[in-house]
């Protein structure tokens, strides 16, 4: 049985410091394994749902719970290949080890599959993080396709997310007093963990939107420069009498 999520820690129970909120499918991998894994198994079906994401027609919840619906694999299969497809972002290591060295914390909030994610990570033997993902949801005989969706009960509602499927709801459970917000994304689903953060590092559509809505943001290329441009922005944040930088 897979375990709960993380309860969010207490506030009072640490110093100020960093909170670094990363989506998991194409931020934390080098690609969109989702699509990858889609596109082998269901052929160019999964398509024209994520045109109706970019035109406001359907959240992304719902675009991915109608995508997953199409594939057929095996459960074991269809999970088997999206972490085969999986390969961590330059310098994602080093980002973590960073940041814990920085009085900082990590969670991965993602609408992708926790099983897949928990096996990418013990591959690549990343630092523990807190985990807030989906879970694949068989429907059919014995454990098997078509599959649904449940995802994480941290999630919230809102009106461009849909029931459940708001992952700014974790920002703000986790998120204490002084913290430094960053959020890591590069889709329509991190659009409200953006708009909850301090800084965000986007990339794909999430850099078009934070663009659009004026938010702080800075492209994510990679986690090797993440540190030099965080540094940066508290500098001049604390220049202009803004934020003030953790201990």
């Amino acid at each position: 049985m897979t375990p709960p999520d993380p309860a969010p820690p207490s506030p009072s129970r640490r110093a100020p410091g960093f909170l670094a909120l990363l989506d998991y499918d194409g931020t934390i991998t080098t690609r969109e394994c989702n699509e990858v894994v889609l596109q082998q198994l269901t052929g160019d079906a999964w398509r024209p749902f994520e045109a109706e994401v970019r035109a406001g027609h359907i959240s992304h919840i719902e675009c991915l719970r109608r995508q997953v619906a199409l594939v057929r694999a095996p459960r074991p299969e269809f999970l088997g290949a999206l972490v085969a497809a999986a390969a961590p972002t330059p310098g994602l290591a080093a980002f973590l080890d960073a940041l814990a060295r920085r009085n900082g914390r990590a969670a991965v909030v993602s609408a992708g599959f926790r099983e897949a994610i928990e096996a990418f990570w013990r591959r690549e033997a990343l630092p523990a993080v807190a985990t807030y993902a989906g879970e694949l949801a068989p429907t059919g005989p014995d454990g098997g396709p078509p599959f649904d969706l449940a995802f994480s009960e941290s999630f919230g509602d809102c009106p461009r997310c849909g029931p459940g499927g708001c992952k700014a709801a974790v920002v703000r459970a986790l998120r204490r007093r002084g913290d430094v917000v960053l959020v890591f994304g590069d889709g329509a689903g991190d659009v409200c963990m953006a708009r909850e953060a301090d800084l965000t590092f986007a990339r794909g559509h999430l850099a078009e939107r934070c663009a659009a809505d004026g938010l702080e943001w800075r492209p994510l290329r990679d986690y090797t420069t993440v540190w030099g441009q965080v540094d940066e922005w508290l500098e001049s944040r604390r220049r202009g009498g803004g934020l003030e930088p953790p201990d």
